[in-house]
């Protein structure tokens, strides 16, 4: 089968550096993947030179009550949709994607529209603009907090799905600047959670807006969206609970913190994985964008998946490993230094969370197979199993009355959880997650005893010598990373080619 029809170009043994890298995938997937990567880096670095002066300007309860209302808005917002958007990408054709991506928008307006009519007659019947939750007045900046997050996973998708990633990167790097802009600008004003929030809002309207002007959904015709929803309406109903479940307890926790722990330590639990989601969102976000379409088309036309997902495991696992291993030794001295002594203990949350960060890095993107797949009943288990983990090992905390022992358990509960969609990936594709251990044994023997000896180590040597240990692990893992791109660039990782194969269609998972 030739390159035109596969899309897929064969491993070059010679040329750049970026011919060796284009080698890796199919040159589409590269490009797209780069375009999201590179946007990306410049809206992180400018978030991360941003929350060094945030960190001085704001305190942990500042970013505890902007944390609480950014999880509500973010759970409301799953909720309004009916994640009519993960159906974009499965849409026959893309006029039917756009009435689709048009109906999960509108119904996040509406649903906005709603929550400022409840919280209108909260304050009637209670006589506060507080309706409470923590989140303090931030609270009233939920409703188009909810509608803007609603829009932009619709507008996202439809984008995706058209291949337009310059538009998503462009949106995305204009709004990460007005959003820091915002808030150093309220910091400085005092303005406290009530700042935060308002930046995080005026970012999501400016995304929004600039994603609805050029995804093409204003030509289709309102009449059209109620069929859509029908027609849809059973496969976002099913895929609802477990994204609720999922935000609830792993993207949007910060209320469920707060009520365990007090809003400090909720605010500190946030500022600690605002950090070290910034390799996710640079990475692992950027791929994620563009590997829920490829998968579903490839799905669609009967490609063997197997090359592309061994690859994004391995990838993904060399590439998270040496960041989250250095957080996890060193993070309390690190946010001590760059954001300042108060958020110490927001680097020792930081080191606690690394383990499952660095697991969820490689399956976050992964996890979207299972909707592929259409094995929708499986995701609904496993959420609740999640879920129930997740508030067991919160309430460990509680009754022992030791917060970081609940967030240590937290953090387990996440390892154990993203470990199984990891096999679950690979199985799903065909190959096995014992076969691609042993593949990468080596890698995997250096990390599983590298790790562990120098946290034995903490304490007995010189602190100097942690440290440089701790680099020249981290050195290395690095530059084994780059020695995997390059061979793999040139056909020699060890995996198959990614000449992609039609295959068969088989039903997956049924005697798992």
């Amino acid at each position: 089968m030739d390159e035109s029809t596969t899309g897929a170009v064969p491993p070059r043994r010679s040329g750049s550096f970026r011919a060796r890298l284009v080698g890796l995938v199919p040159s589409a997937f590269y490009r797209q993947v780069s375009y999201l990567t590179a946007a990306t880096a410049a809206s992180q670095v400018v978030s991360l030179g941003a929350t060094v002066l945030l960190a001085r300007l704001y305190a942990p309860v500042d970013f505890g009550r902007f944390s609480i209302a950014v999880a509500v808005a973010t759970i409301l917002a799953t909720a309004a949709t009916l994640r009519l958007e993960m159906a974009v990408p499965l849409a026959e054709d893309d006029r039917e994607a756009a009435t689709v991506a048009l109906a999960a928008f509108l119904l996040a307006v509406l649903a906005a529209v709603g929550l400022v009519a409840a919280l209108a007659v909260t304050v009637l019947l209670t006589g506060s603009a507080r309706v409470g939750l923590g989140a303090g007045l931030s609270i009233w900046l939920v409703p188009p907090a909810v509608a803007a997050l609603g829009a932009q996973a619709a507008f996202r998708m439809l984008l995706s799905r058209q291949q337009r990633f310059g538009v998503i990167s462009r949106t995305r790097f204009t709004a990460s600047l007005a959003q820091n802009v915002v808030q150093l600008g309220a910091g400085r004003a005092g303005l406290g959670g009530v700042g935060l929030t308002v930046g995080f809002v005026v970012a999501q309207v400016w995304n929004t807006v600039a994603m609805w002007r050029s995804c093409g959904v204003r030509s289709v015709r309102l009449r059209d969206c109620r069929a859509a929803v029908a027609r849809w309406r059973r496969f976002a109903l099913l895929l609802l609970g477990p994204s609720l479940l999922n935000t609830a307890t792993v993207s949007a926790v910060a209320p469920l913190v707060a009520v365990c722990y007090g809003v400090a330590v909720s605010g500190l639990f946030t500022f600690s994985t605002r950090i070290l989601t910034l390799p996710a969102t640079l990475v692992g976000q950027a791929v994620a964008t563009v590997f829920y379409p490829k998968m579903a088309e490839q799905e669609r036309t009967g490609v063997d998946l197997e090359p592309a997902i061994r690859r994004a495991v391995t990838g993904l696992a060399m590439l998270g490993t040496p960041f989250f291993g250095l957080v996890m030794l060193l993070g309390p001295d690190l946010f001590a230094v760059v954001f300042g002594e108060q958020w110490r203990a927001a680097g020792l949350i930081s080191a606690v969370l690394a383990p499952w960060l660095a697991v969820s890095f490689v399956s976050s993107p992964l996890s979207t197979l299972m909707t592929v797949k259409k094995q929708l009943g499986r995701l609904l288990v496993l959420s609740v199993l999640e879920t129930s983990l997740r508030f067991a090992a919160l309430s460990v905390g509680v009754l022992r009355h030791r917060p970081m022992l609940g967030i240590a358990a937290y953090s387990a509960s996440g390892v154990l959880i993203c470990l199984y969609y990891v096999r679950w990936a690979l199985r799903a594709a065909g190959s096995r997650l014992r076969s691609w251990a042993w593949a990468n044994r080596g890698y995997l023997l250096v990390t599983g005893v590298g790790y562990p000896a120098l946290l034995l180590l903490r304490q007995p040597l010189p602190r100097p010598w942690y440290v440089a240990l701790t680099l020249a692990l981290t050195l290395l893992l690095l530059g084994w990373a780059a020695r995997w791109l390059w061979r793999a660039g040139r056909g020699g990782d060890g995996v198959p080619s990614p000449v992609a194969r039609r295959v068969t269609p088989v039903a997956v998972g049924a005697t798992e």
